[in-house]
């Protein structure tokens, strides 16, 4: 009887974790996506071509939008002693190719929307509003 009593905890153990798992995941994808509307927020109001990091004090992700439409992310990539940005498209998340710079990147997306852009602003980071 003890073992049944074990088994019966075990996977109440399991399905409790399991529980806790969806629910991090689920603050996570929040998290993002408010990050994601305060940034669009902020790149609405400039004109051009332009980026700003998803996660203010983290750089790693910047989106990039033009005269406020948002054309994709750039994300930083490390292999080995290699550094990239690597851009991608939205709505899909395409990669189109990965660049030795964020300008570059962000020029990539540009001209794969169809504006072709050579000045690049990069928004300062600032703290959530």
């Amino acid at each position: 009887m003890r073992w049944v009593a074990e088994v019966a905890a075990t996977e109440y153990e399991d399905a409790a974790a399991a529980i806790v798992r969806v629910a991090q995941c689920t603050i996570v994808n929040a998290k993002w996506h408010l990050c994601q509307e305060w940034a669009i927020a902020r790149l609405a109001k400039h004109r051009g071509l332009a980026c700003v990091a998803l996660f203010p004090d983290h750089p790693v992700v910047q989106l990039i939008a033009y005269n406020g439409q948002l054309l994709g992310r750039a994300r930083w990539h490390r292999t080995g002693t290699t550094a990239r940005w690597i851009a991608t498209q939205e709505p899909i998340a395409h990669e189109i190719g990965n660049y030795r710079s964020l300008h570059g990147a962000a020029r990539a997306l540009a001209q794969a929307a169809g504006m072709p852009h050579r000045v690049v602003t990069c928004l300062p980071d600032q703290a959530w509003e």
